[in-house]
């Protein structure tokens, strides 16, 4: 069976002087100057100067049009961002409209996982993933204080900035794969984050923050992890999936191939699922991204190809994983950031600017926490 994804279906849901003219005064400078005589003179030739001159701008004229068109095209991009749909500045009270492209599947904990669990009454979130949750993670403008603006839950921050999901081909791993889902997956499982802490100082003050949140966590109160991670393992060249792993996916005790994208998910939902089988497990997807080709030119993921499928089958063996872990999937993909809007939701090729995380957040408590958005639609 190839990498190839048979998910290929899924990209349709998918800027005076007439000085001149008067070079003739000299004609006024003799002693037998008399206005009689020379006044005519004079007033040809100012006629044929003025003439000669009425088909010129004057550089003065010409500078003021060059700033009026300035000021033009800075306030139609003004009057887009504020009135073409996209925000300049991050409105708490902006209601997105989620595309009906979407495909959502919302799903809940079975009984039998929430066997013995004892609600405290409030609402704890954890938020894990890369550079979606460490983009202003300290600012109101990060996504995880949105998501907590929405909900009203309280809202834990864990995340490792140009992390993947899975983890690097064998031979080839380096420290960050200590910080990939995958391994920060299993170090929550096992309640052991001695590699995280001892390398977390050599990757960055994002890195160490996020390993102190994550280690004062009593994840016996957490209710919802909110997982995402952006494009990465498609940019990074990340295997897409195992077969093996597709056709033992409801197999018990069957261990996935932890350096593809679609086994890295499974086992690291796996690892948390089974230490905390009340938490509710939610994934909002990657967004639409753009990727370098051979040439370095940026390509729309939906269409670039590296080998292992485009981005696009990459959602589409996330759909599947989800779907076999009982987890609810939160569609970002479908019908949002397209390559005709990219500039307006992205701050580059693939970070999402605050208009973008608006909408991420908004989307998640809608189906997520519906009652803590409900009258805002």
């Amino acid at each position: 069976m190839s990498n190839r994804s048979d998910f290929d279906n899924r990209s349709n849901f998918n800027n005076r002087s007439d000085g001149g003219s008067r070079n003739n005064a000299g004609n006024r400078s003799g002693a037998g100057y008399r206005g009689s005589v020379n006044n005519n003179s004079s007033r040809g030739s100012r006629k044929r100067n003025s003439s000669s001159n009425s088909g010129k701008i004057s550089l003065p004229v010409i500078l003021l049009i060059v700033i009026l068109c300035f000021v033009a095209l800075f306030l139609g991009v003004i009057w887009k961002f504020q009135f073409g749909g996209i925000t300049v500045e991050y409105d708490p009270d902006y209601v997105p409209d989620i595309s009906l492209n979407a495909e959502d599947n919302i799903l809940y904990p079975l009984d039998a996982d929430l066997e013995g669990y004892e609600d405290d009454g409030t609402d704890t979130i954890l938020c894990l993933g890369n550079d979606v949750f460490s983009y202003d993670k300290d600012e109101e403008t990060g996504l995880a204080n949105m998501i907590a603006d929405k909900t009203g839950a309280t809202v834990y921050n864990v995340s490792f900035p140009g992390t993947t999901v899975a983890y690097a081909p064998l031979g080839m791993g380096t420290e960050i794969d200590t910080f990939s889902f995958v391994g920060v997956a299993k170090a929550i499982g096992s309640g052991d984050y001695s590699e995280l802490s001892n390398k977390a100082g050599d990757m960055g003050v994002d890195y160490v923050s996020s390993v102190d949140v994550l280690k004062g966590i009593d994840f016996n109160k957490v209710d919802t992890l909110c997982i995402m991670y952006d494009g990465n393992d498609y940019i990074q060249k990340r295997t897409l999936y195992n077969p093996t792993d597709v056709d033992n996916l409801l197999t018990p005790g069957y261990e996935f191939d932890e350096y593809t994208y679609m086994g890295g998910f499974v086992a690291g939902v796996k690892a948390i699922h089974e230490a905390y089988p009340h938490i509710r497990i939610v994934v909002n997807t990657f967004t639409y991204c753009l990727a370098p080709n051979d040439t370095g030119a940026m390509q729309p993921g939906d269409a670039l190809n590296y080998g292992n499928g485009t981005l696009t089958d990459y959602y589409g063996r996330l759909f599947q994983a989800t779907e076999s872990l009982n987890v609810s999937f939160i569609d970002d993909y479908m019908g949002f950031i397209t390559e005709s809007n990219s500039e307006e939701y992205l701050n580059d090729n693939i970070h999402l600017n605050v208009s973008a995380r608006q909408y991420v957040a908004y989307h998640f408590a809608l189906l997520i926490y519906p009652q803590s958005v409900a009258g805002k639609e």
